[in-house]
């Protein structure tokens, strides 16, 4: 089973560390520190910090070990020009106050470090059909300029494929009909898109989105939402592309983010 690593979808490490955090002790989760399995859906992190977010089947089996949904913590640093950039998390410095735990019932907090002795923690808590994800940075470090902590999710449904002929971009067509992707900027106004249509997220929506949602017959037509709280909008990245190749965005939580207010929410029906 191929991994997406928490450190390394949000940094590779220079060299190999020990994590901290334990083991559940059961099988077969005894490489995981937790998992949240759901009718729809497998989320698990691992000690080191390597998570798996898999859509499932109606009979609860991963659709694709290839193509997960893409799930990343990042830690920005935002300098006097205006760029961003992503500060690379040590592995070994992962720890939690929590048991390792198979299905959760309470928020799991986990703790870090990133280069230049940043400090942050990522709460994940259950909900009845998916999960929060919420944190904060706890120490700047040697850093002066503004630090966010930040999700960035990619939801793709199907490999982008530009090599596909007449026949099978016509097959593709069929098979996408009834899959859709719609957004809420604000109440009271949505933004819907079909699979075969060209967009420019960003431009449609340049001060983000409060929710979105994916339906897809690749996800087994399980429709896969995604709510803002706190205030902090979904941004959507600038490119234009068709609407089956996936929605890429990033959720940058405020610098106070308290977990019952200040919070990502994943639900899949």
């Amino acid at each position: 089973m191929k991994c997406l690593s928490l450190a390394t979808l949000v940094v590779i490490p220079l060299c190999p560390t020990w994590a901290e955090i334990p083991t559940i002790e059961k099988e077969p989760w005894s490489d995981y520190f937790m998992v949240m399995k759901h009718r729809k859906f497998q989320f698990g992190v691992k000690p080191d910090g390597d998570v798996l977010f898999y859509p499932l089947t109606k009979r609860g089996e991963i659709i694709s070990e290839s193509n997960p949904i893409l799930f990343k913590i990042e830690i920005l640093e935002t300098k006097s020009d205006g760029d961003t950039t992503s500060k690379k998390i040590n592995p070994g410095s992962l720890t939690s106050d929590h048991a390792p735990v198979l299905n959760p019932q309470k928020p799991v907090t986990i703790s870090g470090t990133a280069t230049g002795d940043i400090g942050f923690q990522v709460t994940f808590t259950p909900q009845r059909d998916g999960f929060d994800v919420s944190g904060q940075i706890t120490e700047k470090g040697n850093r002066t300029n503004p630090l966010n902590l930040a999700v960035k999710v990619g939801l793709r449904p199907y490999v982008k494929d530009k090599t596909r002929t007449l026949e099978e971009s016509k097959s593709f067509d069929q098979r996408t009909r009834r899959d859709k992707f719609e957004a809420v900027i604000t109440s009271g106004n949505r933004k819907s898109y079909k699979f075969d249509e060209n967009a420019n997220f960003h431009v449609d929506m340049p001060n983000g989105a409060e929710s979105l949602s994916v339906k897809a017959e690749a996800y087994d037509a399980t429709e896969f939402s995604v709510a803002a709280s706190g205030g902090a909008k979904i941004q959507f990245e600038d490119k234009n592309q068709l609407v089956s190749d996936g929605v890429d965005f990033r959720w940058i939580m405020p610098k106070v983010a308290d977990p019952k207010t200040h919070f990502l929410r994943f639900t899949a029906k």
